[in-house]
């Protein structure tokens, strides 16, 4: 979640605790529940009472890909590198797709990772890449 056009105004909170060295995730105060794609309405109860939590960043490996191939000319140099879905124990039902580290290679579901979230650069956003844990 790096894309720097990405200017949608409910990804605010997001940018801003990973700025502040945390994950958060939108959760209904309504019901308890987390949800991914932020939303100011509740996507399980419709419920428009909606706070940022931050989560540990312990998370647990979904599904991963190896990119071999760039598709612009950014990312050349980049190449290979994994994206990957991540889930949290904290948040049920959270999704996020992310990249995981380069130092590492063998993969496999369910494997804990942890997150270290990096600075941004000028005119950038913070990222998260998470590795084995």
């Amino acid at each position: 979640m790096t894309d720097e056009t990405n200017d949608e105004p409910e990804f605010t909170p997001f940018w801003e605790h990973l700025g502040r060295g945390e994950i958060a995730f939108p959760r209904c105060l309504d019901c308890g529940r987390h949800h991914w794609y932020p939303k100011a309405l509740c996507p399980w109860c419709q419920s428009t009472r909606i706070e940022w939590t931050p989560v540990t960043g312990a998370a647990e490996l979904y599904s991963w890909t190896v990119v071999r191939h760039a598709f612009t000319a950014e990312y050349q140099d980049k190449i290979p590198y994994t994206v990957a879905l991540v889930e949290f124990p904290d948040a049920p039902g959270v999704r996020l797709l992310t990249n995981l580290s380069p130092d590492d290679t063998t993969w496999r579901g369910g494997m804990a990772l942890k997150p270290t979230i990096e600075a941004a650069d000028e005119g950038k956003r913070p990222k998260v890449v998470f590795s084995a844990a």
